[in-house]
């Protein structure tokens, strides 16, 4: 009797779990053909243009409905024929809100262009295009350029400073400056490179030059539209200084004084090259070795002393002992130019003022034997060899301001 009920009660289980795999089954395949059945591909539209330049704009769209299916792929794809589609160049967005909007840039894009740009969705039931649009990059234009008015100007040599401010839609791949003595001088006459390309400020020194002689210089630029030039601007170099010396050495020196005679030939040298070039200062100075000097010391007559330091054996004090033997600091000049610590002298404080690129006026502060800034009195303030010609171009202002006696007469 249990065997029987055993073999009833198996035939029960098996009949009930066949009856459950064959319902479960059906259901679910009707439930999944049902979702297929009913998704098509979403609708969207194409955002209209904007940020163009001539490389670059920035588009999207709008995904009205998502054709009842999630969307798994969005983005932007263009070309230069109509229609474009995914096998065409896309592009991802950039950011997306909610499950609708996104936005796209578009980039690396050619200048004069016109190209064919259209939204696109994809969902499980297909891939869905919005409306085309029709975008023109923008026209490659002329560079535009700063120019600040020349101020460092020498009897040989003069430098300009210029800024790139617009490439003109286009990378600027050359950039630098061109002169002539006639105006408005092209790169075809004489033309100084930049080792730097694109936008931004630069310097050069034009070499070369005639003394007391007018130029004319233009800065330029090359983009693929071709060659920018700025406005004319003119110069005229001053006449050559001439700056000679004696050195005057031991007739049978010691090492101690032949080490120091080659320290300070180098300083003697370069020192008198930028008086040369950067001013029109007419003095012969004597140049002496003297250990029982501190540091070093100079006269209006033009007699040098420099000390067994090696810290002053340099240019940079070579220049500032050169400036005491033309008068700042050792002459009844320079004590009526200082006025409660301050220059007076329309030309000095207008060329500091430029030097110093300020927007308001300045002046140059001093006492009974320096100046400053640029009066080159410690090692410390030297921080380029342009301080070097600051310092001779405010000795030029101060001759053009009466600084004549120990350096020549000044002529313009």
């Amino acid at each position: 009797m249990k065997t029987k009920l055993l073999i009833f009660n198996v035939v029960i289980l098996l009949i009930v779990a066949e009856s459950c795999k064959k319902g479960a089954l059906p259901i679910k395949k009707e439930n999944t053909e049902s979702v297929l059945s009913t998704a098509i591909i979403p609708t969207l539209t194409t955002a209209a243009f904007t940020s163009i330049t001539t490389v670059s704009a920035t588009t999207g769209g709008m995904i009205s409905a998502n054709g009842g299916a999630s969307v798994t792929e969005r983005g932007i794809c263009y070309g230069l024929s109509p229609n474009p589609t995914i096998a065409d160049l896309t592009v991802v967005p950039t950011s997306v809100s909610g499950s609708g909007e996104f936005v796209a840039r578009l980039s690396g894009l050619t200048a004069s262009t016109k190209y064919y740009v259209r939204a696109f969705a994809k969902n499980s039931a297909g891939i869905a295009y919005g409306n085309e649009m029709e975008l023109n990059t923008a026209d490659v234009v002329s560079a535009t350029f700063s120019f600040t008015p020349m101020f460092i100007i020498g009897s040989t040599l003069a430098a300009t400073d210029v800024e790139v401010l617009t490439d003109g839609g286009n990378a600027v791949t050359e950039k630098g400056i061109c002169w002539s003595t006639t105006a408005n001088p092209t790169i075809s006459n004489n033309k100084l490179k930049h080792n730097s390309t694109g936008t931004g400020k630069f310097r050069t020194m034009v070499k070369g030059l005639n003394e007391k002689t007018t130029y004319h210089v233009r800065a330029y630029a090359i983009n693929a539209k071709g060659v920018s030039y700025s406005a004319d601007v003119t110069f005229k170099t001053i006449p050559a200084g001439k700056m000679t010396y004696t050195f005057n050495k031991a007739t049978n020196p010691t090492a101690e004084q032949l080490a120091a005679y080659d320290r300070l030939q180098m300083p003697i040298d370069s020192a008198s090259w930028y008086i040369k070039n950067f001013t029109s200062a007419t003095k012969h100075v004597y140049l002496n070795y003297d250990p029982g000097v501190p540091t070093a010391d100079a006269n209006n007559e033009g007699w040098m002393r420099f000390g067994a330091s090696t810290g002053v054996q340099n240019i940079r004090t070579m220049l500032h002992e050169m400036n005491h033997t033309l008068g700042t600091g050792t002459s009844t000049w320079w004590s009526g130019k200082i006025i409660a610590g301050k220059y007076q002298g329309e030309h000095v404080n207008a060329l500091l003022k430029k030097i110093q690129n300020s927007n308001v006026d300045v002046q140059l502060s001093g006492d009974t034997q320096h100046w400053w800034p640029y009066g080159l009195n410690q090692n410390s303030e030297v921080t380029s060899s342009w301080d070097y010609v600051y310092n001779c171009l405010i000795i030029e202002a101060m001759r053009k301001d009466g600084m004549t006696s120990y350096s020549g007469a000044y002529t313009p």
